[in-house]
């Protein structure tokens, strides 16, 4: 479940889309997902030699990035590059995740330089007149480790690049760090860079108690998440100890049912009789028709989706669970299904 905010993607002219990186290949599709332009990623070089993995990245156009902790031979990067340059001269939109690798961690880790040496490079190849703009992308998972997760697709205001092409040219170093550092604070306004994920359902049902509309919650979380490092660093104990109130509220409401949004502004509450058949008539239907077809549907899908459940975590790292859960699925759920319509045939006549 998708919600998209900020933004949006050029709509043509040369284009770098910067992300962060915390679920593995669930990430690019929802890069991709921004813009209706083709998308021309970067992935590792170890992806293309995957079966059936690698002939995808090849199909799409993909550009294999060469990495030392793989094995590779970096110097093979400098065809990438080259590629890259001739792709933004051709007003073609690039992906690359300036993280370097996907990761479980709570807030960004240090960039690397290839979107600014690529944005830099590619400008300088045409006298500065190409307009390369990087455009930064957040995603914000709820739960990225569980099935139908809610995450927020977050596209920043595009990073300046053409006011460092003097620098580039005195001193081509410090021009890569300067545009680095922007790409790096892009970024940092579209995720909400926590310090530790256990903040995030605390943050949730914090905003949740103080806020009623859905509108702007996600950037109100990130804002609550600079605001508790702040806090966090000047009172430490305050923060634990409302922390500690939070979680136990959040308790109380979970033993009863509810959560934040069930709690009325006033205590005083009037229920009419249109009110209370309006609801019996609803639970009537949910109870006799819903809830026996969502029974059945659970019921037979209850063994593939628990072998999913168990298998993926052994085959996969925290930030690539997801992805294995759903190439898993793209395996299992089919299988199950062909093995039933089999075996109903087989019984019942085909």
């Amino acid at each position: 479940r998708v919600q998209y905010l900020g933004g949006s993607v050029p709509e043509q002219g040369p284009v770098l889309l910067v992300g962060n990186h915390p679920n593995g290949l669930v990430d690019p599709v929802l890069v991709a997902s921004t813009t209706t332009r083709t998308v021309r990623f970067l992935g590792k070089a170890p992806l293309f030699e995957m079966p059936g993995l690698g002939q995808v990245m090849r199909g799409l156009a993909a550009l294999p990035v060469y990495r030392a902790q793989d094995g590779a031979d970096t110097g093979a990067n400098a065809r990438t590059f080259e590629a890259v340059f001739a792709a933004l001269a051709q007003g073609e939109l690039v992906c690359l995740f300036p993280e370097g690798k996907s990761h479980d961690q709570p807030e960004l880790s240090e960039l690397k330089t290839g979107a600014a040496r690529m944005a830099l490079g590619a400008d300088a190849r045409a006298d500065n007149a190409l307009g390369v703009r990087i455009v930064p992308v957040g995603l914000v998972y709820r739960s990225k480790r569980r099935f139908r997760s809610r995450v927020a697709v977050w596209t920043g205001a595009p990073v300046r690049v053409s006011d460092l092409a003097e620098m580039h040219r005195r001193d081509e170093r410090a021009a890569v760090h300067a545009l680095t550092e922007r790409i790096a604070e892009g970024l940092r306004a579209v995720t909400l860079e926590l310090e530790r994920w256990e903040d995030l359902p605390l943050l949730e049902l914090a905003e949740r108690i103080l806020f009623d509309e859905r509108e702007g919650r996600v950037e109100r979380l990130r804002d609550f998440a600079l605001r508790l490092r702040e806090l966090r660093a000047e009172e430490p104990a305050r923060v634990d100890e409302l922390g500690e109130r939070i979680a136990s509220f959040g308790e109380r409401l979970a033993r009863l049912g509810l959560c934040a949004q069930d709690l009325p502004e006033k205590l005083e509450l009037e229920y009419t009789p249109l009110t209370v058949l309006a609801f019996l008539l609803s639970a009537a239907l949910r109870l006799g028709l819903v809830l026996p077809l969502a029974a059945l549907g659970a019921l037979f899908w209850f063994v593939p989706y628990r072998l999913i459940g168990a298998l993926a975590p052994r085959f996969a790292t925290p930030d690539t669970l997801a992805t294995a859960r759903i190439l898993a699925g793209l395996v299992l759920f089919p299988l199950w299904l062909a093995l039933a319509t089999a075996l109903a045939g087989w019984r019942l006549g085909f």
